[in-house]
């Protein structure tokens, strides 16, 4: 597993540096999707290679935030369209195994559309979220804007991750998943401080007067 990871990183790595912008947009929106593709280490290399002067550090931040929108918005259409028994059945050919489907079916029974902002930030169901926002016929324009804002937040730090460790790749594999689980724990502290402040104004709402 760990051979098929390291032959996949250096397949987009390729493509980036050769496709430049276009490359990242589409390994991006390939992610988005469901597509078991690393993207902290794609937009980590494009900030690399940004601090290189090979690409440029704004346009491959939008990069990167377009492509993953742009994959959002083809699974949130699958799912509007096809809805759950599509996915259920089919599911397997865009990479969505029913237990994903599953966890990201309770993250909106609990929290609502803000569900899709939270998927967003956390490493490894943040492609899944699209799926039940479009089974769920959520508003297309409140998907947009927590999807993008995701999208930018996730994008611009990684891609600033790869800027700053600018010539010391190396280094990179060793601190991009840490990196990512750092940005996790912070949006797991954030999370908790929400729920703990809904659940207590539900269970106010449910009081007898």
């Amino acid at each position: 597993m760990y051979h098929l990871y390291q032959h996949i990183t250096h397949l987009l790595m390729h493509m980036i540096a050769h496709l430049g912008y276009a490359g990242l947009f589409a390994g991006m929106l390939g992610q988005a999707v469901g597509v078991p593709l690393p993207s902290e280490l794609m937009l980590s290399f494009a900030g690399y290679l940004a601090s290189t002067h090979v690409l440029h550090l704004l346009p491959v931040i939008a990069a990167g935030a377009a492509g993953d929108v742009a994959g959002a918005i083809i699974a949130y259409l699958i799912g509007y369209y096809g809805g759950r028994p599509l996915l259920v059945r089919f599911g397997r050919l865009f990479f969505v195994r029913e237990r994903e489907l599953e966890r990201a079916d309770e993250w909106f029974a609990r929290y609502g559309r803000r569900a899709v902002l939270i998927l967003k930030l956390l490493p490894g169901v943040r492609a899944f979220g699209s799926y039940p926002a479009g089974v769920t016929r959520m508003a297309p324009g409140a998907f947009l804007a927590y999807t993008a804002i995701g999208s930018t937040i996730w994008s611009a730090f990684f891609c600033e991750v790869g800027y700053t460790l600018g010539r010391n790749w190396s280094l990179l594999g060793a601190y991009a998943r840490p990196a990512s689980f750092i940005l996790l724990a912070l949006v797991v502290a954030a999370v908790v401080g929400w729920i703990w402040i809904h659940v207590r104004a539900e269970r106010r709402a449910v009081k007898p007067s």
